[in-house]
């Protein structure tokens, strides 16, 4: 807070305006975050769907499950 005082008094800015300022700054940065994720994992699925990796991929996703599920049956007491 005392960083946020001294800023303010150093630009002659509100505490208010500072802290409004970083507010909407957080929500712009974090819907841009978004969206390019989401562009990002379009072009990515697309071209792998093109390149026929999708079953490959949910190959290695399913052999994860199944290992997993193993173990929990091995290890866990509820599932002997």
């Amino acid at each position: 807070m005392r960083k946020i005082v001294e800023k303010a008094n150093i630009n002659g800015q509100s505490i208010k305006d500072i802290l409004k300022n970083g507010f909407f700054s957080g929500i712009g940065w974090a819907f841009g975050a978004t969206v390019g994720f989401t562009v990002i994992s379009t072009i990515l699925a697309t071209i792998l769907r093109a390149a026929g990796g999708l079953p490959f991929v949910g190959g290695v996703i399913a052999s994860i499950v199944q290992a997993t599920l193993n173990q929990l049956v091995e290890n866990s007491p509820l599932f002997q």
